[in-house]
């Protein structure tokens, strides 16, 4: 059996958009053929789906871009051709589409993106307190499956993922429900700092690296939160929040540093987020960098051949 066809996450990424962008132009040719709309979404979706299937089962594509793009390009194709009356729950409709394709391509990130879909679904009914509920409490779930082991890295990634992004997502949908003003909540500071600290009793507790991540992002949250209480500006808070993070690095590396076992500091296991964070500078406009510069060899002479070269491979 041939092995599964694996690209770099960079590489996925540009395989990525440019399947979405042949999906989006097979879609405008069928519309120019006068085809229906309704039916150009069903051909776009059939073709999507029985090419990422032949791709998968066939030439034993998996983390290509190209499969994942193509199921969930297929089914968006297909939604946005039916008929739309505006209504919010179209957001659960692209939540659902969302999770099937990362459920059969094994893709965090449409896990992630399923879930912002109904947080913001539950904020765009003017329901803040219930989306800031349901993502509090996907954050924790997560947080508890972290716990176990899981054999998947996939399965893993999701967990992760949903640990940190949850309570975001979920504090930005409560955020935006009156757009006209921003006032400091009192309950909602002391939630996200509560929740900051069942984060880092769990990362201690369990060694866990990605719930000592989240706990300085909801700590965060809440100081942005609490912005009417503290008499700094938001810029001035977050760097004195920055200066203390950086001030209590230096003293657990220090604290760290000949510690063999429990927390220690060294070579950490490898993470699939770990290379889903990577891929942010490379993507920055005017960020990434150059291939290093390698200088022409200098002949420095050798055992014999003469002319700087030399006998020893």
């Amino acid at each position: 059996m041939h092995a599964w066809r694996r690209l770099s996450l960079v590489v996925q990424i540009v395989f990525f958009v440019l399947t979405l962008v042949a999906i989006a132009a097979f879609y405008g040719l069928c519309r120019l053929l006068t085809i229906p709309e309704v039916a150009t979404g069903v051909i776009v979706l059939a073709a999507s789906v029985a090419v990422a299937e032949l791709l998968i089962q066939g030439a034993r594509f998996w983390r290509t871009g190209v499969e994942s793009a193509l199921w969930l390009g297929g089914l968006y194709a297909f939604i946005f051709s039916l008929p739309s009356s505006g209504k919010p729950e179209a957001l659960l409709v692209l939540a659902a589409a969302a999770g099937l394709a990362g459920w059969r391509v094994r893709n965090a990130l449409f896990g992630i993106l399923a879930a912002v879909l109904v947080v913001a679904y539950l904020g765009e009914r003017q329901w803040p307190w219930a989306a800031l509920a349901v993502a509090i409490a996907l954050g924790l779930i997560a947080l508890a499956a972290l716990v176990a082991e899981w054999q998947r890295p996939s399965t893993e990634l999701l967990w992760q993922m949903l640990a940190i992004a949850m309570p975001i997502s979920g504090y930005v949908a409560y955020s935006v429900r009156d757009r006209a003003k921003f006032v400091s909540d009192a309950p909602i500071v002391a939630i996200f700092l509560a929740l900051a600290a069942v984060f880092v009793f769990v990362g201690v507790r369990f060694r866990l690296r990605t719930a000592l991540i989240g706990a300085p992002v909801l700590v965060a949250i809440a100081i942005v939160e609490a912005h009417d209480f503290i008499p700094l500006s938001p810029e001035a808070q977050l760097i004195a929040f920055g200066a203390v993070a950086m001030a209590t690095a230096a003293i657990l590396l220090r604290a760290l540093r000949a510690k063999t076992a429990g927390f220690v500091v060294g070579m950490a296991k490898k993470s699939e987020l770990q290379d889903v964070l990577s891929v942010a500078p490379v993507l920055a406009p005017g960020v990434g960098g150059a291939a290093p510069h390698t200088p022409h060899p200098v002949g420095s002479g050798g055992e014999f051949g003469g002319a700087g070269a030399s006998g020893n491979y």
